[in-house]
């Protein structure tokens, strides 16, 4: 008894135009290779039922997408079988060579069909018809039908469209778009890295000319090191204890020059005046919700503080 296969490729749609299904029996080693539809549907009729190994491959892909062994039923119903096509296989491959209108699969289904036919013509007048001649004409016209719609599909007037090129350019802006981020996310983690390594550099030689107390110092060491924790934070987060750690830095100096006994020679020290003013623009810069805008605050503090490289680095 002769009996069919149906393989249905499911998943990434756009592989089912160049993929190849090999279906090799074991206990004779027959071979057939057939190429799905569109829609990733195969059917394979005039089987002798037993073992096979079906191999799903792809000219854009160096190993198989899909080996395994399968059990053709010896039943009317044809045997179905399903394998899934990862996407994430086409990921950073090739662009696909794609023909025009590939009518290899709509030839194969219409020569499959004339060659099941074959045998069950030839009637004489009189001659009964069988239920399983009726089935397999059935079927026939059925796969006849399916290589049609696909073949008007093929050939149908679409313009002049690239699929694949299409679906490339969308996989390399997606790359784009994820290396943009990571690269973004990384130079504002070292800017903020340099910022606060800066900050306390010149706090704590500011306290050390001021003679601060220790109350003094743990108060504004506690502040400056909870940016420490905050590196990896949002923008919003980050801003706004930096634009409080600025507002404390510069009521701490305020605070140190009325203690002094020359405040105005305190206040122009290079070190207090370069502290003061870079805390300033911290304050002032407050809250951003965009990494654009608090690069572009470290920007005018660069011009306040001096190279802040430079000083982070001892240049």
């Amino acid at each position: 008894m002769k009996t069919s296969l149906n393989v249905n490729l499911q998943g990434f749609a756009s592989a089912n135009r160049d993929a190849v299904v090999k279906l090799t029996q074991e206990a004779t080693g027959t071979m057939i290779e057939r190429r799905p539809f569109l829609d990733g549907s195969l059917v394979m009729r005039d089987l002798d039922p037993g073992f096979y190994e079906v191999e799903v491959s792809h000219p854009n892909l160096a190993t198989a997408i899909e080996r395994r062994r399968i059990r053709v039923f010896p039943t009317p119903q044809p045997t179905q079988v399903f394998i899934p096509v990862p996407e994430r296989l086409f990921r950073d491959a090739p662009i696909r060579d794609v023909p025009d209108a590939d009518l290899t699969p709509v030839q194969q289904q219409a020569t499959a069909a004339k060659g099941v036919l074959a045998p069950i013509g030839g009637k004489i007048a009189g001659e009964a018809i069988r239920s399983a001649d009726w089935n397999t004409l059935v079927g026939a016209v059925g796969d006849l039908a399916s290589a049609v719609v696909q073949l008007t599909t093929l050939v149908a007037p679409r313009g002049h469209d690239h699929p694949e090129i299409a679906d490339k350019i969308s996989e390399v802006q997606e790359n784009l778009r994820r290396f943009a981020d990571a690269y973004g996310r990384s130079l504002v983690e070292l800017r903020r890295e340099i910022e606060t390594e800066n900050l306390k550099r010149d706090v704590t030689a500011v306290l050390d000319r001021g003679n601060a107390d220790l109350a003094t110092r743990a108060r504004i060491t506690e502040r400056l090191n909870a940016l420490d924790g905050a590196l990896q934070a949002d923008t919003s987060v980050f801003t706004r204890s930096l634009a409080g750690a600025g507002s404390l830095v510069v009521n701490t100096v305020n605070q140190l020059a009325a203690a002094q006994g020359d405040a105005e020679a305190f206040m122009g020290d290079a070190d207090v005046q370069r502290l003061t003013g870079v805390a300033q623009q911290y304050a002032a810069m407050g809250t951003q919700v965009r990494a654009e805008g608090e690069l572009a605050a470290y920007q005018r503090t660069t011009s306040v503080g001096g190279s802040k490289i430079g000083r982070i680095t001892g240049r």
